[in-house]
């Protein structure tokens, strides 16, 4: 028999993002004491846990090669986040990153991949590796490529219009050519009682 996932994005929809002050922008977090858990993230994830559901992350991390944070800096808030999930009695099955970007300024990490979503080449190998069945599944983030993927990966889909976002749904409704979103929700609590029927 095969299982059910749930793919989550990360920063914005597990992790809250950040108010820069030295760029004056909203944005992942940069260092690990920026690192906190969105409000109701590990009981949704707990929930989901005892539904069945593996747990995935698929996250686009272009930091470390446009230069925002070194390879060190992202592990620290990497092992920061799993560390937060684990004192909250949560495990992902596995966390997949991209690091590439078409702009990168570290040649190494300047590509167009499959990877970076919405490409859907993690999604598969989160098929193959945990027998997963897609169709059963779901994809949820706070962004336009989370929602393309999940819908080109064949999962139900669930947009998390967060304040930042919400201010911008006409442009992300454009951005979407057309692909909608299942769901969209404003916290993560209302994941479950969706997920649920």
């Amino acid at each position: 028999m095969k299982n059910k996932a749930v793919f989550f994005d990360r920063d914005g929809t597990i992790l809250e993002m950040v108010y820069n002050e030295e760029t004056e922008i909203i944005d992942s977090p940069s260092r690990p004491n920026e690192v906190r858990l969105s409000p109701g993230s590990i009981d949704v994830l707990k929930q989901l846990k005892s539904l069945g559901y593996l747990l995935v992350l698929i996250s686009n991390q272009p930091g470390i090669g446009i230069k925002k944070l070194t390879e060190q800096n992202f592990e620290k808030i990497r092992r920061k986040f799993n560390e937060e999930l684990e004192k909250g009695g949560v495990k992902l099955e596995k966390e997949y990153y991209c690091f590439h970007h078409p702009f990168a300024q570290i040649e190494e990490y300047r590509k167009k991949c499959n990877c970076r979503k919405p490409g859907i080449k993690f999604f598969k190998d989160a098929e193959e590796e945990f027998n997963i069945d897609l169709s059963k599944s779901w994809a949820i983030g706070d962004g336009v490529n989370d929602i393309l993927a999940g819908d080109k990966a064949g999962t139900k889909t669930i947009l998390i219009a967060n304040l930042l976002e919400s201010a911008y749904l006409s442009i992300i409704e454009d951005k979407l050519k057309g692909v909608k979103p299942d769901f969209i929700v404003k916290k993560p609590k209302e994941i479950i009682s969706i997920i649920r029927e």
